[in-house]
């Protein structure tokens, strides 16, 4: 009666390793199995097969030519194998896949924001990272409908709605600054104070897109008893740095003084107006990529 054999993948390996070694006993003792039991399995399998894969020789084997053809091919396979399961293990743990992260304005603002992106890249080469441009607000409601899986934004355009569904870490602070336009009487001030700013006209935030923004600096004007004249309401910085440039008023901006260079806008620190705020990295709650754990451990701050 014909033995019964299933052939797996264990059967290659050995099969491989005899090929390559063309001797039992030194094959044997690589696979950690008695010779016997090898010398069984390969048996089998060229019964299987219906094909002689060695010539016995007094001393070892050497593959026949249906042999080398047989080699070939599970070398090949083999190697996918391992390729698959090196592919599935990275999955799980995260260095494999792809992300799609909200890109604006706010991370090449800020020094560390681009150089940790590249870190990233350099380290995790084997997962995508897409940057997809877009407004603060279009980030958030792009994460909510999973178009996206993580969005850098300005704390100040979250609210307690869009923090039922997404969670966040504060990656870095951002300081706030006067823009102003090359010949403004107060560039040549060496310190600028918020009674300074009394009867200026003003570029502002509008509302609807950055309430808290909007909320707080006009606090702010309000303490210190300064009433800005708000001569046009934008949307983004990029917007109101060029309404700034053009001498139509000035604004303030969630930028540093040292990491924003233009012809024709200064930046300075108001020294009293103790406004900063948080650069915010936001992910679904219920997203449980390992590869976004990754990234956000990448993008913590230091």
């Amino acid at each position: 009666m014909r033995y019964w054999f299933r052939m797996e993948l264990r059967h290659l390996r050995y099969f491989r390793t005899v090929g390559r070694e063309e001797h039992f006993g030194r094959a044997a003792k690589i696979l950690n199995i008695a010779q016997p039991a090898l010398t069984r399995q390969i048996r089998h399998l060229e019964e299987e097969l219906g094909v002689q894969l060695f010539e016995r020789l007094p001393r070892g084997v050497r593959l026949s030519s249906a042999g080398r053809a047989f080699l070939s091919e599970t070398e090949s396979i083999l190697a996918q194998v391992e390729r698959a399961i090196e592919n599935t293990r990275s999955h799980a743990s995260g260095h494999y896949g792809s992300l799609r992260v909200g890109f604006s304005e706010i991370a090449s603002a800020h020094h560390d924001i681009p150089s940790k992106l590249l870190d990233f890249r350099l380290s995790e080469p084997n997962v995508t990272l897409d940057l997809l441009p877009m407004g603060s607000r279009n980030q958030i409601e792009a994460l909510k409908d999973a178009r996206i899986d993580a969005a850098i934004v300005y704390d100040t355009h979250t609210t307690d709605a869009d923090l039922e569904v997404l969670d966040y870490s504060d990656i870095a602070v951002s300081d706030i600054s006067l823009a102003l336009y090359q010949g403004h009487r107060l560039t040549k001030s060496k310190k600028i104070w918020m009674k300074d700013l009394d009867g200026e006209r003003f570029l502002w935030p509008i509302r609807s897109a950055m309430p808290r923004y909007y909320d707080v600096l006009t606090q702010a004007f309000s303490v210190h008893g300064v009433t800005p004249e708000i001569v046009q309401e934008t949307a983004t910085n990029s917007i109101l740095l060029s309404l700034v440039a053009a001498g139509m008023g000035l604004g303030f901006v969630e930028y540093s003084e040292n990491r924003y260079q233009s012809g024709n806008i200064i930046l300075r620190k108001v020294e009293d107006l103790g406004i900063s705020f948080n650069i915010r990295m936001l992910w679904r709650k219920s997203d449980d990529s390992s590869a976004l754990d990754l990234f956000l451990n990448a993008m913590a701050p230091d």
